[in-house]
C-alpha cells in the first residue's frame, strides 16, 4: 500500500512538473509515465484512460481554495471577528502571494479562462460554494449600503490573475510596474488592502 501511495505522488508530482513547463497541452500519458519513471500501464492503473481523472488528482492537492477551504470556513466559523474586513483582506492577500508563485496554478486557470473543460468548470464552482460563507459573512456588514462588496472581490481577483498571467506569458510590466518583482507584489498586495479598506469605509 506504501508503494502504491508513493507512486501515485510521483506520478501527480510528474503532472505539477509538466504543468510547469508547457501547460495543460503539455500533458499526455506517454510524457507524464517517462517523467515519473514508470509505466504508462501503471497510469493506466491508478487513474484510468481518462487524463482529466489524472488531472483531477492533481488539482484537488494543488488548489489553493480546495487545500486551504477547511481552514478558512474554521475561522469564519469561530465568528470571532467584529468585521470581516481583517479576514477578508487576509484571504486575498494570502490567495496574491500564492498565485504569484504557483506556475501550475497559473496554467490551471489559464486553462479555465481559455478552454471549455467540464473538469475545470467543476473545480470553480466549487471553489464558488466554498467561497460562500466567507461571502456571507462579508455581505453582513454591507447590508443595506450603497457599496457592494461582490462586485469588488470579483475585480480584485480578476486582477489578480490577469497581472500574474501576463507576467507568465506577455511581460511583467503593467502599468509601470514589474509585477514579477517583489516590490511589485507587495504594491499590489498594499492596493488590495486599499481597496478593501475604502469599500468598507462607506459602510461605517
Amino acid at each position: 500500500m506504501r508503494n502504491k501511495e508513493a507512486t501515485k505522488q510521483k506520478i501527480i508530482n510528474a503532472v505539477g512538473e509538466l504543468f510547469k513547463k508547457h501547460g495543460r497541452e503539455g500533458l499526455n500519458y506517454k510524457r507524464i509515465a517517462d517523467l515519473a519513471g514508470v509505466d504508462r500501464g501503471m497510469v493506466y492503473r491508478y487513474f484510468g484512460r481518462d487524463i482529466d481523472q489524472l488531472i483531477e488528482a492533481y488539482v484537488v492537492r494543488k488548489d489553493y481554495w480546495l487545500k486551504f477551504a477547511e481552514t478558512i470556513n474554521a475561522e469564519v466559523s469561530k465568528n470571532e471577528h467584529k468585521s470581516s474586513k481583517n479576514l477578508i483582506i487576509n484571504i486575498l492577500s494570502c490567495y496574491c502571494r500564492y498565485f504569484s508563485v504557483e506556475t501550475e496554478m497559473q496554467h490551471l486557470i489559464l486553462w479555465e479562462l481559455t478552454g471549455k473543460s467540464d473538469l475545470m468548470r467543476s473545480i470553480h464552482n466549487t471553489r464558488e460554494l466554498m467561497a460562500q460563507p466567507v461571502l456571507e459573512m462579508v455581505e453582513e456588514d454591507f447590508k443595506d449600503k450603497s457599496v457592494k462588496f461582490k462586485p469588488i472581490a470579483a475585480l480584485l481577483l480578476g486582477g489578480i490573475y490577469y497581472t500574474n498571467l501576463h507576467a507568465l506569458h506577455n511581460g511583467s510590466i503593467i502599468c509601470g510596474i514589474d509585477v514579477a518583482s517583489e516590490q511589485g507584489q507587495q504594491d499590489l498586495l498594499e492596493a488590495t488592502k486599499q481597496i478593501i479598506e475604502w469599500a468598507y469605509v462607506a459602510t461605517i
